[in-house]
């Protein structure tokens, strides 16, 4: 087997898998621990100071029911002989490998974010039963995330024995993808608690060099910063770190800084520049258009296609998808990367798609199935767990200034057994997106909290659960209610 082929097929194993996995992640909490000292880490500088982790909240439960016990680091603990019965968590981050004047920039934090991604694919392709991957952020005071790392835990005390083939797969996968700065993390024991639970705080050693798995003496005391249920994800404490974009110029800014490496994103840049003209003005152009914009929102099987379909007949308008075509070669390559670099991905697709419906719309109108308010949603709902969703008003859900904007926004939805079964009844192999929809019934929830709370313009809500005409005559009436006549080009 050739290498592509070898790759390729790695590539299906890892999102096999991670439908498996992902569902635990998303039905997690936020834990947040604040330094209890004032030596810096090293290698990360005197900024740095909390870390966050998404982890189920029975992994605590169960690493305390083993009884977890401190033990000298001048034992023979190293990273690939440690034990999660004795020993807790491995928490690894990407931070030698940046110069230190770009710790905390939004370059470093792509890095490290495609190192962690990278360790969780090939982390997960292993298949160590009980083992599980879940995101780590380091933050500064000012909660603004420096770089992204991998929480590596297990429900099962046996997977961290690693023996035969499985032993060292951890610190062989850490150190080919510069995992350079490791901690790891025990609960206090019995011994050592106080008045608070075992989960209020937590003690880090530092690896001080992983190529030779040689632990430092030295301890950190973290402590748990606030309660879980007032922390928004600190990947939302910036428009810099965000998998939102409201802007064309951010989203090609995240490019530039990926195509040092990555050839894709340097012809998605090209293409991206050709499809705008220099003297571009959105406001110009949108007083050229003389018919109506209207998009279709929805999760996956709830009509979309169906009623874009008829309106597209009824309105004698012209149909758009996103992404558009210039760019649907690159989708597969983007949809294999961290979130804030998909995202950036598809928002230029839909900058560019804007381009071409400015100019559809001066002769006729045009129907569009998803836009902005997909690209959103999927980005907050896949960053995001239970408890860390930015809430309603956040700036997040405003829509960008400089994106053309539909005159309607129509948000079709069904239960989710009507869903499914429309599921069943398309055929064919679902996606990666389909498959979680399925398995997963909090990423649900928090697509349809993030499609209501987007505003300017919000999304109508079109209970599309009943049969077609049902839905084609609501969605005639909330046209007409907003001064969209059907048969337009025939009137003028």
């Amino acid at each position: 087997m050739k290498g592509s082929e070898v790759y390729r097929t790695s590539m299906k194993i890892a999102r096999f898998l991670n439908f498996f996995f992902e569902p635990v992640l998303h039905n997690s909490r936020l834990n947040r621990y604040k330094m209890n000292s004032t030596r810096p880490i090293s290698d990360l500088g005197k900024s740095w100071t909390c870390f966050t982790i998404v982890l189920p909240q029975q992994t605590f439960s169960l690493a305390n029911a083993l009884k977890t016990k401190y033990r000298s680091p001048h034992s023979q603990d190293n990273l690939e002989n440690c034990n999660l019965s004795k020993h807790g968590f491995l928490f690894g981050f990407n931070c030698k490998q940046s110069a230190q004047s770009e710790i905390g920039t939004v370059g470093n934090y792509i890095r490290s974010a495609i190192a962690a991604y990278n360790v969780s694919r090939d982390v997960n392709v292993a298949n160590i039963e009980g083992l599980y991957i879940a995101t780590a952020l380091l933050e500064s005071e000012s909660r603004f995330p420096l770089t992204r790392g991998v929480a590596v835990y297990s429900t099962e005390a046996h997977a961290w024995s690693l023996q035969n083939d499985n032993k060292s797969v951890i610190g062989k996968v850490f150190r080919k993808y510069g995992i350079d700065t490791v901690f790891r993390i025990n609960l206090l024991s019995k011994e050592e608690k106080t008045n608070c639970t075992s989960e209020d705080y937590l003690k880090a050693f530092q690896f001080e060099d992983v190529s030779q798995n040689q632990l430092c003496v030295e301890e950190v005391l973290f402590q748990r910063c606030g309660s879980s249920s007032s922390l928004t994800s600190p990947v939302f404490a910036s428009d810099q770190y965000s998998p939102v974009f409201h802007s064309l110029s951010r989203s090609r800014s995240v490019l530039e800084k990926c195509s040092l490496w990555m050839k894709e994103a340097k012809e998605l840049i090209q293409i991206c520049d050709a499809a705008f003209p220099q003297d571009f003005n959105l406001i110009e152009l949108r007083k050229k258009m003389k018919f109506p914009f209207v998009v279709v929102e929805g999760l996956d099987a709830t009509g979309k296609t169906t009623l874009t379909e008829m309106l597209e007949k009824k309105m004698d308008a012209c149909r758009y998808f996103t992404p558009p075509p210039e760019i649907q070669h690159l989708r597969k390559h983007f949809d294999d990367l961290p979130e804030i670099v998909r995202r950036a991905y598809y928002s230029v697709g839909n900058y560019i798609v804007a381009m071409e419906i400015m100019k559809t719309c001066q002769r006729q109108p045009v129907i569009m199935d998803r836009y902005w308010h997909s690209t959103t949603a999927y980005g907050i709902a896949n960053e995001t767990s239970v408890e860390d969703m930015p809430g309603k008003g956040h700036w997040v859900y405003e829509w960008p200034d400089d994106l053309l904007t539909p005159d309607l926004v129509l948000f079709l939805t069904v239960s989710e057994e009507v869903r499914k079964q429309r599921m069943v009844g398309r055929g064919g192999e679902k996606t990666l997106e389909e498959k979680h929809l399925d398995k997963d019934k909090l990423f649900r929830e928090r697509l349809y909290l993030a499609y209501k709370r987007m505003v300017n313009p919000g999304c109508i809500e079109i209970d599309a659960s009943g049969p077609v005409d049902s839905v084609i005559s609501a969605a005639e009436a909330e046209l007409s209610k907003h001064g969209i006549q059907l048969n337009i080009a025939a009137n003028i």
